[in-house]
């Protein structure tokens, strides 16, 4: 069982460098990688549609700018990399330029995928951890996450992978310095661990979001089952209406996503109403004037950009909910029994 207090574990040791591995990054991009960001706009003016093929994080987190790039005029597909290999064809269609995501750049459908599109000559681009990867060799352009060594839960690169993907979106660097800035603060812990306790017993919980926010419904869920055991689900906000509203009522248990933007209202309008039909719900915004209620705690997270910059800001305060869910349930969280690190076999 993690420990309450005392030494941090490796997963939160991991997590709290994250303001570090964004300046990282920020340098990077902002110097010598200021060329491959150059050449990633060249090489997008090229093609009507984008291609995002990934697994676990690295397939949830272009759900992030999936909005932006369709507002933009650009097709956007997110494809699971072993469906890819065994059951798309690998020559992509014309006018679509495929993006590869694998934070060791080894793992094994990508890594596959990575070879097929090379083989039949498609321009590839990789987002990596490791640029001496399988992957980077392969591709035409790498993006490089320079988040450093990690060896827990998807914490440094998850965060950096969401800011790769927010510059190959046209966000701006001096954006992504705010956001480092603010998630090196001092985190709400009290609040953090009230937000827990809230969804015990945490044997399933849905995670709802809508437009960017997606990823962090998308990472909650995927991050809950691998570090806490609960079952995680996560849905847009319309989906949850369309047939799992049934099980709202005292039993249920969910976190919502309602940064403010364009379905702010809806977001908050749902927890509410969930709230009232006897759900544990934990409401995560960053709307000030949000306060909570029966069965609705709130979890207020700093942004200072704008909607799509909200699941980086959430990045660090959802490393530390998953660590106090997974305590609270007996587990650790980063503690893995069944997989390792990088899923190296299909």
């Amino acid at each position: 069982m993690a420990p309450e207090n005392g030494n941090l574990t490796e997963f939160l040791r991991e997590a709290d460098s994250q303001p570090e591995a964004l300046a990282d990054l920020i340098e990077f991009y902002r110097t010598e990688g200021a060329p491959l960001l150059t050449r990633w706009r060249e090489l997008l003016a090229k093609y009507s549609r984008v291609e995002f093929i990934g697994m676990g994080t690295s397939e949830i987190a272009p759900l992030l700018i999936r909005s932006s790039l369709a507002s933009a005029g650009i097709g956007v597909s997110i494809v699971d990399a072993g469906e890819y290999v065994h059951y798309h064809n690998a020559d992509p269609a014309e006018g679509t330029l495929s993006v590869l995501i694998s934070q060791s750049g080894e793992s094994a459908e990508t890594k596959k995928a990575t070879a097929a599109l090379a083989g039949q000559g498609a321009p590839v681009a990789v987002i990596v951890n490791d640029e001496d990867s399988s992957m980077a060799a392969a591709a035409k352009l790498v993006l490089p996450l320079k988040a450093g060594d990690e060896n827990s839960i998807s914490s440094k690169t998850y965060l950096n992978t969401l800011s790769v993907l927010h510059l190959m979106a046209g966000g701006e660097l001096a954006e992504l310095d705010k956001v480092a800035g603010t998630i090196g603060r001092g985190l709400d812990k009290p609040a953090i661990i009230s937000a827990a306790e809230h969804l015990m017993p945490a044997d399933s919980i849905h995670f709802i979001g809508r437009g960017p926010a997606l990823c962090s419904a998308g990472q909650l869920a995927l991050t809950f089952m691998e570090g806490a055991q609960a079952h995680g689900r996560a849905f847009t906000g319309g989906a949850f209406r369309h047939g799992p509203y049934e099980v709202l009522g005292p039993g249920h248990r969910a976190v919502v996503l309602a940064p403010g933007g364009r379905t702010v209202k809806l977001c908050l309008a749902m927890a509410n109403e969930m709230a009232g039909a006897g759900s544990h719900v934990v409401l995560v915004t960053d709307l000030d004037e949000i306060e909570p209620r029966e069965n609705l705690v709130v979890l207020k997270v700093k942004n200072p950009v704008g909607e799509r910059t909200f699941p980086l800001a959430f990045a660090r305060v959802q490393a530390w909910l998953l660590h106090h869910v997974a305590r609270l349930r007996g587990y650790e969280a980063g503690f893995l029994s069944r997989v390792s690190k990088v899923t190296d076999v299909e």
